[in-house]
């Protein structure tokens, strides 16, 4: 599972969904979204959350367990968990990106074995991101300095790897999604070669969803979209050649990427809205999210100043954090949404902006045919791992910044 990226002006997407014709769905009720057929594409308009009322989905309040810590064993000591997966069994599997290896717990987070180490052999990791089991809990994980996928077997024994699919040429593949049959659903960034952009002009390289199929050589084209927001902040000659400072602007813009066994969801922060696809590369259905505009005050950008000048670790990096947060354009609003994931049963959630201060992070639950189902808030830094019919695997860091794993409940509202 994955996250945080960009955004365009709202306008556009409303346009869009405002311009499809068609007759409603007569499944659709009143208090339901707004569904509609163009030329075989699904438009389905979710009405804002905050219209909707009733009672809103929440975490137990009490977790299964709780593991990490600054006291305990080797094997609950966390260092940049990169990703986690359930298993059949209640289990589940952590994968370490800090700590270079896999680690398999039971169902009551007993430590059960641990797999994986540095290094660029068989079986060894280097930028270890993505974990998920495949059929009789098999495991799959991906290494994006490596650019390949191993698979495990589900004692924590090595058993081959194979390298991501087409990923030659100028730009860099992240896997958004690696999905139990092996099919790797990745975006490939490539940068402009025409020479570098002035320092401070912010601007959107092609990101290019693509999907490798085991045994093949070639990647399925998805479609292209816009890269995150990004700008070169400094640049000087030094003796070993040209400095280049980059980075991000204020509440950066991106376009974020999910997908379950039949269909791929694409979604640019920008707009308020998604795009589901079919693994052919078809659009099938767009859909408005329930989220509304949210202006940026002053108050936003003084929290987001003081956060990374309270981070920073030395003086260049705070003159980098008053140059992002006062001298930087600041847009109107935030982006509508930073995140999408995907449950075991199909559902996609999508992770609404968190602005600087925010106590809480809401996660919009929408169906695979795009109507909302409800929303759930987490705590901050408070971040989903792997989410099964009815439980959250999840990362969260304490006051201390220690990281911590819990397995919590799901309640649906009746």
């Amino acid at each position: 599972m994955q996250g945080n990226r960009s955004r365009w002006p709202a306008v556009a997407a409303l346009a869009v969904l405002a311009g499809c014709g068609g007759a409603p769905d007569t499944g659709a009720s009143a208090a339901g979204p707004l569904v509609r057929d163009s030329a075989g594409i699904r438009i389905v308009e979710n009405r804002p959350a905050e219209r909707r009322g009733g009672p809103r989905w929440r975490l137990a309040e009490r977790p299964l367990f709780d593991l990490g810590g600054l006291e305990g064993p080797a094997e609950t000591q966390f260092f940049e968990i990169g990703d986690g997966t359930l298993l059949s069994d209640g289990g589940f599997v952590l994968a370490g990106y800090g700590s270079y290896d896999l680690r398999r717990f039971a169902a009551d987070g007993r430590h059960l074995w641990t797999a994986g180490r540095e290094g660029d052999g068989p079986g060894e990791f280097e930028g270890l991101t993505s974990v998920t089991a495949g059929p009789g809990d098999t495991l799959l994980a991906y290494d994006f300095r490596q650019r390949r996928i191993s698979r495990w077997d589900p004692d924590g024994g090595f058993l081959d790897s194979r390298q991501l699919a087409d990923v030659e040429g100028p730009g860099f593949p992240f896997v958004e999604t690696l999905l139990p049959d092996g099919r790797a659903v990745y975006t490939w960034r490539t940068f402009a070669l025409d020479g570098l952009p002035p320092e401070g002009e912010i601007r959107r390289d092609t990101l290019e969803v693509r999907v490798a199929i085991p045994g093949e050589s070639e990647a399925t084209r998805i479609g292209r979209f816009p890269g995150p927001e990004t700008l070169i902040m400094r640049q000087s000659e030094t003796e070993q050649g040209m400095r280049l400072i980059s980075g991000s602007p204020p509440f950066a813009r991106s376009t974020h990427v999910a997908a379950t066994s039949d269909a791929i969801w694409v979604g640019d922060g920008a707009e308020p809205v998604v795009r589901r696809f079919g693994f052919d590369g078809a659009l099938q259905a767009i859909v408005r999210l329930p989220v509304a505009t949210r202006p940026i005050d002053e108050a936003m950008v003084r929290r987001g100043l003081a956060a990374q000048l309270e981070s920073a670790e030395d003086e260049e990096e705070r003159d980098l954090a008053r140059q992002r947060w006062e001298e930087l354009p600041v847009p109107e609003a935030l982006p509508f949404f930073e995140a999408l994931e995907t449950d075991a049963t199909g559902n996609l959630w999508v992770r609404a902006f968190q602005a600087p201060g925010d106590r809480e992070r809401t996660w919009h639950v929408i169906s695979p045919d795009g109507t909302w189902l409800g929303s759930l808030d987490v705590p901050d830094r408070y971040g989903p791992l792997a989410i099964g019919r009815d439980a959250m695997l999840a990362r969260y860091a304490d006051e201390l910044d220690v990281e911590h794993v819990q397995l919590r409940e799901i309640l649906r509202p009746d």
